[in-house]
């Protein structure tokens, strides 16, 4: 090879690498989200979470090629089945994916991503729901371990709770968790004992309460559950199609819903959150919606609908409400998270 020819080649080389590095540059300037909201009526659509590229912006041509060459992970991980998910005061966004069998934490502000899971000596089986309490400690429902793994606010792992034996748990099968950080206690469904735990942050049982039925504080095949800010609960009696309202100690207060696919009425419901304004969003997966209601159980307004699209869901499960106004859902068979906000229209009550 003559020595022209290798300073060809080094040259066309070196345009590579420059061009590469430019494209790099670029693709970290790639918005998160869409670059304007898109209007749905009672809610805007802002975007939606699925792999890392999503808070981390797209890898450029020259990352990908160095992990193609180096054999590495091209950071394209995506969510499988996301179910459970929560908000911490950071603004960090927390999937528990079922099917996954790991707990995503998508960072925008910080442009960062990482995988949450325990050692590997005491996995996942089959994480559900996530919450957090006063000191940030993530905690995730494993209905399949039906145990409550426990992590630091960075996502190292802690500790289990709900271990009585060798292979006896507190629990049945454990879904639904809600955090009242007012008093660092969870409040766990257990959906095949048809009841509510309520345990410290320590794992101490300091309350029970349900029973299999349809009647007050009975509860036919529970799911979801959240803490209003006056420390009351609202519960997805799934199989009864309800939502009952419940005092923090288990003493029944109201109900509202009903077999039915008219507003108002649920036919697998599923997530639960109540906002500042003390309105009910609650996730129905049959019908791929939110329907949201007053304290008195009347619908005020509801949004999504079966797809793939934008503000579509298919199979949608858990919800959560950002500190700055923003609504996560999790859509479960779409494989992300979408992230919605009220319309100013709606936020003005009018």
């Amino acid at each position: 090879m003559t020595i022209r020819r290798c300073k060809r080649i080094l040259t066309l080389f070196a345009i590579l690498i420059a061009v590469l590095l430019a494209m790099q540059a670029y693709s970290r300037t790639l918005p998160a989200t869409v670059s304007a909201p898109v209007s749905l009526g009672a809610v805007e659509y802002l975007g939606s979470l699925r792999t890392p590229a999503d808070v981390k912006g797209k890898p450029s041509g020259f990352k990908r090629f160095v992990n193609k060459a180096l054999g590495l992970d091209d950071d394209r991980r995506g969510m499988v089945m996301p179910h459970g998910v929560a908000v911490d005061a950071r603004g960090r966004v927390l999937v528990a994916d079922t099917r996954g069998q790991v707990v995503h934490m998508f960072d925008a502000a910080g442009r960062q991503y990482k995988q949450i899971h325990p050692p590997a000596s005491d996995p996942f089986l089959s994480p559900i729901a996530v919450a957090l309490d006063s000191q940030g400690r993530i905690y995730v429902t494993d209905s399949g371990r039906a145990l409550i793994f426990v992590f630091r606010p960075d996502g190292k792992f802690l500790k289990t709770l709900g271990a009585l034996g060798k292979n006896e748990t507190l629990f049945k099968r454990c879904t639904g968790l809600a955090i009242d950080v007012s008093k660092d206690l969870l409040y766990v469904v257990d959906t095949t004992a048809m009841r509510v735990l309520v345990l410290t942050v320590d794992g101490k049982v300091v309350d029970r309460f349900g029973k299999p039925g349809d009647g007050p504080v009975e509860f036919n095949y529970p799911t979801h559950i959240t803490v209003a800010s006056d420390g009351s609960l609202w519960i997805v009696d799934s199989l009864n199609f309800r939502v009952q309202h419940l005092d923090a100690s288990g003493k029944f207060i109201s109900t509202f819903g009903g077999l039915g696919d008219r507003p108002g009425e649920f036919d697998k419901p599923k997530g639960i959150a109540v906002d500042h304004q003390g309105r009910i969003m609650v996730v129905e997966g049959r019908f791929d919606r939110v329907q949201t209601f007053d304290d008195k159980g009347q619908m005020v307004f509801s949004f999504g609908s079966t797809g793939s699209a934008p503000g579509e869901f298919f199979l949608p499960a858990g919800i959560a409400l950002g500190q700055d106004g923003k609504i996560y859902v999790a859509d479960s068979q779409n494989g992300r998270v979408e992230i919605f906000r009220l319309s100013t229209a709606i936020q003005e009550g009018r």
